[in-house]
């Protein structure tokens, strides 16, 4: 007996996806060479069981499930019963979703469909974007500007080539992270022509706030421009000065913690006698996890500089989230057009309800993202499952997973069919108004530069600190490595979601782990091929609301090539709007020979393809598409 269902088929499961409340999933599995006297849809949903019978049509076995106004994680599978026994159709062992697998022993792994309140939309504009993440240190030191510098054990590099230097914290245990290259925000608005001509309508900021680190995670205080940065009104200038070019300005929002040299903490006394740890009267003692009466306290994954506080406590939601003057608002009054908020799976499901409350009560139009690097529909954390994408928590988030597979892919860790399976898992577990709002990113502060992952030459945590620096690509491996982040570049340019560029990755800036993947940006310097392809990329995508909104089907997949189609549907994207543009039919060759390959489709009627990076046409004969593709690359036929 053969039994199937796929549920990113709507031939078995319709429509596919997350679904919102209050609607109806259609369930199917098809038989071959058997005899099923009866079946059962099993599910569980909000801890309760249900069995629903399934009707025989052909050799279709069918059912209704009528999905609760409620938001969750609903769960099902198949209930089979035949003369040989009972058997279970369960998702796959690796819970990508798709094709599952028949068993006779139930181990309860069951299929996903996510439940969204029906409402729940995420900001148009967002979805249309491509973002750049800058790491404000180290991008552009704005001209006839200089900031003073704010301790005198600091170390202010004279030279923007010059060498990293390794300081141990004064106060605490571990890295100072206290050297700094003067990157501001008038350096950043200096370069927005730079971005604009990049193709990019959202920048994402790094922390900005006062603090004692350059990264400026450990917080000093919220409601202040950091003064090695500039001031406030070099804040409203940026912001302004990007919105007439078309550009939004992201904030991280640094709230699972603050730093201890701050104005809520104040371990060590440089903010007078206030703070939690000198005053235990403070205004400020309530945020923060003490033992007792004594001054031992929680911190962030250990690290002292970093004290923990409580979300929930009414003094901080204030002050951070709730006053007239809290601190989200403050920025989004003042510019900003959205947040991205750092370690959110630290942050309690309560608190990031109220942040979205009070944002969208501010800038309906704001955007909320948050870090998850795993699957964000179902991630637990501290026991809980998360309730991140239902429709009262986050817009978007992170996309660690996609990154993930595009490295496996391209680097041939694994093959094109499961790389598609990888990038369907997405796709299913995550509403489509999150799903095309995902930040689809190649690397960040926390990762190695994508080039360096691309030319395979380790982390450098086999190495001394100082030579870590000096990590370089060089002749053919430096080639191959361009190559390869080609391959990357374009399916992110490509794929559904908004794409980011980390700064510098558009010329080839390498680093190995942190810190040396946040270098200065080396102005003059870079790869202009690689720069011109992503340009080139970009406009394409602004251009193109297909590659944006359109559908995504993946048409071809085997051991190194993968392909599939970004479509406007009836000249209507995915949400449904009336759009007029070309179709796209991607493919990507990772292997190191030319391919031939046969692409079958009905694409939307259109038999006429042209190669957007060639001159070539090509031809549908029969459903049928013939395409001959060269190593280690991409081609873009528009239809």
């Amino acid at each position: 007996m053969y039994i199937y269902h796929n549920s990113q088929n709507e031939k078995y499961r319709k429509p596919f996806g997350a679904v919102p409340t209050g609607s109806q999933v259609e369930l199917s599995f098809e038989v071959w060479d058997g005899e099923v006297y009866e079946a059962f849809i099993r599910t569980w949903f909000d801890n309760q069981e249900n069995y629903i019978p399934m009707e025989k049509r052909d050799n279709l076995y069918r059912g209704t499930v009528n999905i609760p106004d409620k938001k969750g994680l609903f769960w099902y599978y198949f209930v089979i019963r035949t003369n040989e026994g009972e058997f279970y159709y369960l998702n796959n062992d690796e819970s990508l979703g798709g094709e599952g697998v028949l068993r006779r022993d139930n181990n309860m792994n069951s299929y996903q469909i996510t439940v969204y309140d029906k409402n729940f939309h995420t900001p148009k504009w967002f979805r249309d974007s491509i973002m750049y993440q800058i790491f404000p240190d180290r991008f552009f030191h704005g001209t006839n500007t200089d900031y003073p510098k704010k301790r005198e054990e600091y170390t202010v590099h004279e030279d923007w080539n010059e060498r990293f230097t390794h300081n141990r914290h004064p106060y605490e245990n571990g890295p100072a992270c206290n050297d700094f290259y003067g990157g501001n925000l008038k350096g950043i608005e200096e370069k927005l022509p730079y971005l604009k001509e990049l193709g990019i309508s959202v920048i994402y900021l790094n922390p900005i706030f006062e603090a004692y680190s350059n990264h400026r995670y450990d917080t000093g205080n919220y409601k202040k421009i950091d003064m090695m940065l500039g001031t406030e009104e070099d804040f409203v200038s940026l912001t302004k000065k990007a919105k007439e070019m078309g550009i939004n300005i992201i904030l991280d929002g640094v709230f699972s913690h603050t730093g201890s040299d701050s104005i809520y903490f104040n371990k060590y006394g440089n903010y007078g006698d206030g703070g939690a740890y000198k005053d235990r009267n403070s205004e400020y003692r309530s945020w923060f996890q003490f033992k007792g009466d004594s001054n031992d306290y929680e911190s962030w994954w250990g690290c002292t500089n970093l004290p923990n506080v409580n979300e929930l406590s009414e003094g901080y939601l204030n002050y951070i989230l709730r006053d007239e003057d809290a601190v989200i608002k403050k920025w989004l009054r003042l510019g900003a057009k959205g947040w991205r908020l750092d370690v959110a799976d630290e942050l309690p499901d309560e608190f990031i309800k109220i942040l979205r409350e009070e944002i969208k009560k501010t800038d309906e139009d704001a955007v909320i993202i948050g870090e998850v690097w795993e699957d964000a529909s179902n991630k637990v954390s501290y026991s809980s499952l998360r309730e991140y994408l239902t429709g009262d928590e986050l817009d978007s988030v992170m996309n660690y997973p996609f990154k993930d597979a595009m490295i496996d892919f391209v680097l041939g860790n694994c093959n094109g069919t499961y790389f598609g399976k990888r990038l369907l898992k997405i796709l299913e577990n995550y509403p489509k108004e999150v799903s095309y709002s995902l930040m689809n990113i190649a690397g960040t502060h926390d990762t190695m530069r994508i080039k360096t992952v691309m030319g395979q030459q380790g982390d450098g945590t086999d190495r001394d600190m100082n030579s870590r620096w000096d990590i370089k690509l060089r002749g053919e491996d430096e080639s191959r490595a361009i190559r390869k982040q080609m391959l990357f570049a374009f399916m992110q340019m490509t794929f559904v979601g908004v794409p980011c560029i980390y700064y510098g990755d558009e010329i080839g800036m390498e680093g190995v782990a942190d810190p040396f993947n946040r270098k200065p940006y080396p102005w003059g310097e870079g790869n202009n091929d690689l720069y011109e392809f992503y340009k080139k990329l970009t406009g394409i995508r602004n251009e193109s609301p297909a590659l944006r909104t359109g559908d995504f089907t993946v048409v071809y997949s085997d051991d190194r090539v993968f392909a599939y189609t970004r479509e406007l549907k009836n000249n209507r994207d995915i949400f449904g709007e009336e759009t007029q543009g070309k179709n796209y039919l991607c493919i990507v060759n990772t292997d190191k020979w030319d391919r031939e390959i046969q692409v079958e489709n009905v694409f939307c009627g259109k038999t006429e393809f042209n190669e957007i990076f060639g001159d070539k046409k090509h031809t549908l004969t029969d459903n049928k598409l013939n395409i001959k593709i060269m190593s280690e690359s991409v081609m873009l036929l528009e239809y």
